[in-house]
């Protein structure tokens, strides 16, 4: 059996968007060490959206202060904008449309004291959060697929994995150094 590209879509945005929408309505979502990574695949394009406390890409949630954390902030956001997060083992997607939103950068408290902290209130709390359109030429033959995520970034001890595709939807979790998961519905 297979969806149709509108109800596809429809899927990809349902299971895209209810984990955004319910981890910005829960503070709780937020947890260090742990990311997400929601695919929606059909035939050789993969819909995506990554997201994870800027902890764990940055190794910290403050507003970059010196030329290093800048530098740093900026260095992770290209890489998230031009590296494809989800590809075949061949290394066949290539990354067609990227956004990549953090608040690494913008200080919502007002103050730059110079002292490397984490602010207690849960207002402070910064994420990233990456979508991408992928064209994966290899897509079709292949139902394995890597990410770099859990091998580039060591913050990430697991990462969630959901996705939908023409045969159902499934997910998986990975630890850090994992990088291979299987399409596979459960």
């Amino acid at each position: 059996m297979t969806l149709s590209r509108a109800t596809n879509a429809l899927l990809a945005a349902t299971i895209l968007t209810a984990s955004a929408t319910f981890a910005s309505d829960n503070p709780g979502a937020h947890q260090h060490g742990h990311a997400e990574l929601q695919l929606a695949q059909e035939g050789k394009q993969i819909d995506l959206i990554f997201t994870s406390p800027a902890y764990n890409l940055l190794g910290f949630e403050y507003r970059a202060r010196s030329d290093e954390q800048k530098a740093l902030v900026e260095q992770v956001t290209n890489w998230l904008g031009q590296t494809p997060l989800a590809d075949t083992r061949e290394g066949s997607c290539t990354v067609m449309n990227a956004v990549v939103h953090h608040q690494a950068g913008s200080d919502d408290h007002g103050h730059n004291d110079g002292h490397d902290h984490d602010h207690p209130n849960e207002s402070s709390h910064s994420d990233f959060e990456v979508t991408q359109t992928l064209n994966c030429s290899g897509l079709q033959a292949s139902q394995s697929l890597v990410t770099p995520l859990t091998t580039r970034f060591s913050g990430i001890e697991h990462l969630g994995i959901q996705w939908v595709w023409s045969e159902g939807q499934g997910s998986t979790q990975l630890g850090h150094g994992e990088s291979t998961f299987e399409l596979r519905t459960r």
